[in-house]
């Protein structure tokens, strides 16, 4: 699905009283909405202001349609060397990248998660960072969890540093 198809849906079905691409932009960025399309997840452009920019808002979406998909591989190649976890029920503490993945495919191989969205995207000392509320089955009981995903600059790229599951 291209952008103007959904823009086209969009203005159409769920809010016909906007009109015009820079109106969606403003709602989508006043919502702190993502949306998606063509199997790819179009992040509010508010997150990349203020130094985030485009190669964060593409981990903050690898995080999330990996947790949404169970796989850890889909967000692991942007961890740092050294990854602070810390899991609900689970382990917590400071990880080489290789620990932090088998933790985090781990813990997500026991729930199967139902939704999950990034909701709030920011930056607090220049390190951009997403939080989102997370919906899971855990032996056919539904548990809800707030993820908190941080990003630091190493050398040229920006790689996680902290996933919070809590």
């Amino acid at each position: 699905m291209t952008f103007n198809v959904m823009r086209s849906i969009i203005e159409k079905t769920w809010y016909p009283a906007l009109r015009g691409t820079v109106s969606i932009v403003i709602f989508l960025a006043l919502t702190g909405m993502a949306v998606r399309a063509g199997g790819q997840t179009l992040l509010p452009v508010f997150a990349q202001k203020s130094g985030t920019n485009a190669a964060c808002a593409k981990i903050f979406g690898d995080v999330q349609e990996g947790i949404s998909a169970g796989n850890v591989s889909r967000f692991s190649p942007h961890f740092h060397d050294q990854v602070h976890i810390s899991l609900r029920g689970g382990e917590s503490g400071v990880f080489s990248a290789n620990q932090a993945y088998y933790l985090l495919q781990n813990y997500l191989r026991n729930r199967r998660v139902a939704r999950f969205t990034f909701t709030t995207y920011g930056e607090s000392d220049a390190t951009p960072y997403a939080t989102g509320g997370v919906s899971v089955m855990v032996h056919g009981a539904r548990e809800y969890a707030q993820v908190y995903v941080a990003l630091v600059r190493a050398g040229n790229r920006w790689a996680i540093t902290h996933v919070n599951i809590y």
